[in-house]
């Protein structure tokens, strides 16, 4: 997801919204700043099914980075690890974003505090990604590093040639996780027949409160067979789709009950309370949106009942 203009309005003005109603519900003692994630609220982590390493639940999405706005990257990445965030969500085909995260990460000496994660396709050259075996080793070369936390096929494109080589490069240690990835709705079915079929660590996939369809069959199946669940599109896609846009809700009080006080934090609350869900990663290059999303990754996570007062609140 990118920090386009008209997206950056949009949530600034939400994140206002949500922060005003709360502090006249509570007080100003009563909710932490919005633009600085409360340290005494406990890190919401997740297990790695296939593995039970626990994962941070909130990480950073990089489609906009860029190498000319390094030097605020370092400073939006350490600022990051210092709230306990570590997962940084890449692909070969994000222009820029591959040089410039491993510059800054080798700038700021940090390879080893973050969980990279990029995205290779097969065959023919989509949107500068090279295809196949050439991409992962130039995403190598672009991230500054010899492995990989995590690897996955872009929208699913060539899975039947990539695996079985995938499959090799975890088996000699050049990457730690592999898995599938897509952000379409369409591809749902596809993503389960796949999960049946390869021995596959993490699949990442579109999901929010406004668009729940990876519910019905993408994350029981995840759950059932044990794979770890990469959230894109939290608030939705671009334009017309982001759920920013044209929001006229006032944040419910309550809200503030699992330590919500934006609507940034209460979207990322109820995507990362699905109990199939690892980590979800809102995309930004913004201080203030990075520490807002890192809010979100503390203190208390709804139940089902609260999951669902959340999606009625928003339906309403």
């Amino acid at each position: 997801m990118s920090d386009s203009k008209r997206f950056s309005t949009s949530r600034r003005d939400a994140v206002k919204l949500g922060l005003y109603s709360g502090l006249a519900s509570l007080g100003a003692g009563g909710v932490s700043n919005v633009f600085a994630a409360d340290d005494k609220l406990p890190l919401i982590t997740k297990l790695v099914p296939s593995t039970g390493q626990k994962m941070p639940s909130v990480g950073i999405g990089t489609n906009s980075f860029a190498l000319a706005d390094v030097p605020n990257l370092e400073t939006v990445l350490k600022r990051m690890n210092e709230l306990g965030g570590t997962f940084i969500d890449a692909a070969a085909s994000y222009k820029e974003s591959e040089i410039a995260i491993g510059t800054a990460l080798d700038n700021l000496k940090m390879r080893d505090k973050f969980f990279i994660s990029t995205k290779i396709s097969s065959g023919a050259k989509i949107m500068g990604d090279l295809g196949g075996e050439k991409s992962f080793e130039r995403s190598l070369e672009r991230l500054k590093t010899d492995r990989l936390d995590l690897l996955l096929v872009h929208n699913m494109l060539g899975t039947e040639e990539l695996m079985p080589k995938m499959m090799e490069w975890k088996q000699a240690g050049k990457i730690r996780y592999l898995g599938l990835c897509t952000a379409q709705n369409s591809d749902h079915a596809q993503l389960v027949t796949y999960m049946k079929k390869y021995p596959i660590d993490f699949i990442e996939v579109n999901y929010s409160i406004a668009n729940r369809s990876s519910d019905e069959i993408v994350l029981p199946t995840a759950m059932e067979r044990k794979v770890a669940v990469v959230i894109n599109q939290p608030f939705g896609g671009k334009h017309e789709e982001n759920l920013f846009i044209n929001n006229k809700r006032v944040l419910p009080t309550w809200a503030a009950d699992i330590n919500c006080s934006s609507w940034s934090e209460f979207l990322l609350k109820f995507v990362i309370s699905h109990p199939a869900v690892t980590v979800v990663v809102p995309g930004t290059t913004r201080m203030e949106h990075m520490e807002s999303n890192l809010h979100a990754g503390h203190g208390a996570l709804p139940d089902a009942a609260m999951r669902k007062r959340m999606v009625d609140a928003w339906n309403t």
